[in-house]
This record gives C-alpha cells, structure tokens and sequence, in this order.
C-alpha cells in the first residue's frame, strides 16, 4: 500500500558511548569495516539509511578519546581541555543481539580517522555519539536513484537492503577503483553504474544521462563532495525538471576542508 508520506524527520536523544573495537575487515582496497561493541550500545536506533554519528577519536599516540560532556545543545567542550577530533559516519549496521556496530573507514589520504582506522586494533576505543535525527524516505517511489562516491558506500548499501527489490533501482559510484563497487553488495537486477574518479564529475554526468530514464515518480539521493553534490543537484532540478523535494543532496566532504556535511536545498 503506497505510504501517505515521502520523507519524515525523526529526532532522537543524543547519547554519547564509548565503544570498543572488536573486528576489523577489509572490504576492498579502499574500505574497511571497523567493529564496535560494547554496553553502551544497549537502545541505539538507526532508522535513516543515510543516518550519521559522530565519532570522537582519541589524540594520537594514545588509545582512549576524552569524551566531551552532553548539554541542552549538545556536546560540551571543558574550558582548557583540547578539543578531540570528531568525524561524521554513517552506521553501515547494528546487531542488538551482539552489541555489535559496523563502521566502513574510506582509506584514503593521511587524515586522522583514516589513521586511526588503518591503525586500529581489538580492544581499542572509539567515541559515538548520536544519531541525533533521522530522515526517514518512503521505499514506494517508482524508483529511486542512488549517486555517491566511496564514503557514501555505506549509506547505498543500507538503502539497496531497504528497498529489497520493492522498485526500480539505479545505483551510480564515482570511486577510484571499480571494486569499491562491489561493498555494496546490491543485487542482480539492480544495475550499478561506476565513474572512475579521474574522469571527474563530467564523466559521473554522462553515465547518469546515459542510462534509461526510468518511468513514474521517484526518489534522488546524492551524497559526495561539496562542489560535485552542487552540481549534480542542479542537472536533476535544471535539465531532469525533477521536483526539488523529491531530491536528497548531501557533502560528506569538502576538498581543502576538514570535517564537513551539509545538506544542499533551497
């Protein structure tokens, strides 16, 4: 039965946890599947596929992080105490059963989380704090597209598992390797289109505008650097006509820049 709604906002209490590393897998030559378990993981709820948490990492050279406080607005930072280091990551999976949450790192250049990623091992500690809301998207569009880059693998994931064939999928990597493709894991009939990351966003445009238009009325997804999520945006809203509501557009990074997501609408 088509849902009456075609996305919801869903707020949660922020909760801060301190995690403790319990896996490590690689996933291809550029991600790698962390982990994390503990107790404080007993009532973490993760509606949204493309939900995030912020990770608080530990100064280097050292294995626990300092957990900042939790105030009426959030994360509160101690006078004279240094600020740690905080990222955006999606939670790729939990397991309440296990205690078990699955963190996917994007290895690439020399960036702290990468580096504590690439270094992590059983028994180290890692903070999460979050998620503090949800956007939840109806799964009974038409069809839905899915644009992303390497980080924004875990989330397409989490969506494909959603959808479980309910609708026409079209899925679009722009990653260095083609491999990177396969962390997806999507199924048979759900085609995934690659861009090779040399070819820039022009090249991620032409298999978009190459690929069948797909009937009815459907969802858009794009999560990848600042600049290229503008511009993809903007060919759905511009050349594709599709209504702007029915278009999630994020950055989960900013080239020069540190510590960036951003939602990108009117």
């Amino acid at each position: 039965m088509q849902e009456k709604w075609d996305t919801q906002k869903v707020a949660h209490t922020l909760q801060m946890r301190l995690l403790t590393v319990k896996a490590t897998q690689a996933l291809g030559p550029d991600l790698l599947r962390i982990t994390l378990g503990g107790t404080d993981l007993d009532g973490f709820y993760s509606p949204g596929f493309d939900d995030h948490v912020k990770l608080v990492f530990p100064e280097r050279g050292k294995k626990v992080p300092v957990l900042p406080q939790l105030g009426e607005r959030g994360m509160v930072f101690p006078a004279g105490q240094n600020k740690p280091i905080l990222r955006d990551y999606t939670p790729r999976a939990y397991r309440p059963v296990t205690q078990e949450l699955d963190i996917d790192f994007v290895l690439h250049g020399s960036g702290p989380a990468c580096e504590w990623a690439q270094k992590a091992q059983i028994g180290d500690k890692l903070g999460v704090a979050g998620p503090r809301g949800s956007l939840l998207v109806s799964t009974h569009f038409d069809w839905h597209v899915l644009i992303g880059d390497e980080a924004a693998v875990p989330a397409m994931a989490r969506r494909l598992e959603e959808l479980q064939g309910q609708s026409a999928v079209q899925v679009f990597i722009y990653a260095r390797n083609l491999l990177t493709a396969g962390a997806l894991n999507a199924p048979d009939h759900v085609p995934v289109h690659w861009a090779p990351s040399f070819a820039g966003v022009d090249g991620l445009l032409t298999s978009i505008q190459a690929a069948p238009i797909l009937p009815g009325r459907g969802f858009v997804w794009i999560a990848a650097e600042s600049a290229m999520a503008k511009t993809l945006r903007h060919y759905w809203v511009q050349e594709r006509q599709h209504d702007k509501s029915l278009i999630r557009a994020s950055s989960y990074w900013r080239q020069g820049d540190t510590a960036v997501h951003e939602q990108h609408d009117d």
